[in-house]
């Protein structure tokens, strides 16, 4: 069965991530940053009365850190029950794995930093999974479920 990727470019790297969990792009904007959060979330965005948690996409892969500029992306995640964005230098398109791509590129379990063969050429595919510890995914459903809603706003 064909998958379909998303490529985003980080230090003109090309990663990707399964499309199904992608609920949207959108343009980058600073973060509000909080206290005691894990030290791979830049802060919170408030998107549309949610509050997403933003990654900083590039700690998690050990990259030098650079701040949000007016060109970045932000893609959304739906991982389970959270939502939150990876912060992307630029999100690039979707891409469809290639028929001779391996079979462990196309499981959801793969590892993040496998390479396939897309219709873009190779892409290092990230599992979101593996850029936050449990206790990391625990302590971000937490922010979330105590921030206000958009119901108890108006």
């Amino acid at each position: 069965m064909a998958k379909n990727i998303l490529v985003f470019e980080i230090d003109e790297r090309q990663l990707g991530v399964s499309a199904d969990l992608v609920v949207e792009v959108v343009r980058a904007v600073t973060p509000l940053s909080l206290p005691r959060v894990p030290e791979t979330v830049m802060g919170i965005i408030n998107l549309r009365g949610e509050v997403v948690p933003v990654l900083d996409t590039r700690k998690c892969l050990r990259l030098a850190a650079m701040p949000v500029r007016h060109t970045d992306h932000l893609v959304i995640i739906r991982d389970g029950a959270l939502c939150y964005a990876l912060h992307a230098d630029r999100a690039v398109d979707l891409a469809m794995l290639q028929s001779d791509a391996t079979d462990e590129a196309e499981e959801d379990s793969g590892p993040t930093g496998q390479l396939a063969k897309t219709t873009l050429g190779f892409v290092q595919l990230l599992n979101p999974w593996d850029l936050l510890s449990a206790d990391d995914r625990a302590e971000l459903a937490s922010i979330v479920s105590s921030a206000p809603t958009r119901e108890a706003n108006g």
